[in-house]
């Protein structure tokens, strides 16, 4: 399992603009993007509106690309932590990056689903974020994410 292509341990003191930055440069889930330039800009645009923080130390970006074949998600870990607003002031420590077609909004919305489904879980969480990745739940999670094909929980239960 080649965790680089959709796994990344963020810098210290980093916002979450750099952030972002930094997942897109050092996940090679990315390189389907044919304009990853533009895609970033997409994400900071987006992140401008509405924060992707959505708490327990997680927040999940996103952006869209036209003609992208299927959905491409990768995670940034911060060991301190990122501050990404007001409304939830907990550091955010799990920074999913999404990038999706316009076109292929079902795909788009099962995948976001997965990725939620899997980190409501405390266990799994608290592994990530102290990137301890011996868990079986770990480990299935981290192979549903190397597979990029993106599935419940449940169905690894």
């Amino acid at each position: 399992m080649d965790s680089g292509a959709f796994l990344t341990m963020l810098p210290e003191a980093i916002d979450k603009f750099a952030a972002f930055g930094e997942i897109v440069r050092n996940c090679s889930v990315f390189d389907a993007v044919a304009h990853k330039h533009a895609f970033l800009e997409s994400v900071i645009k987006r992140e401008k509106l509405q924060s992707t923080g959505i708490g327990h130390s997680i927040a999940i970006a996103h952006g869209k690309v036209a003609h992208l074949d299927r959905t491409h998600i990768a995670l940034g870990i911060s060991r301190d932590g990122i501050v990404f607003d007001d409304i939830f002031p907990e550091p955010v420590h799990l920074v999913f990056l999404i990038a999706s077609c316009p076109s292929k909004q079902t795909q788009y919305v099962k995948a976001l689903g997965s990725i939620l489904s899997w980190v409501h879980d405390d266990e799994l969480r608290g592994d990530l974020m102290r990137c301890d990745f011996s868990s079986p739940k770990a480990v299935s999670f981290l192979e549903m994410m190397a597979c990029q094909d993106f599935h419940p929980v449940e169905q690894n239960a």
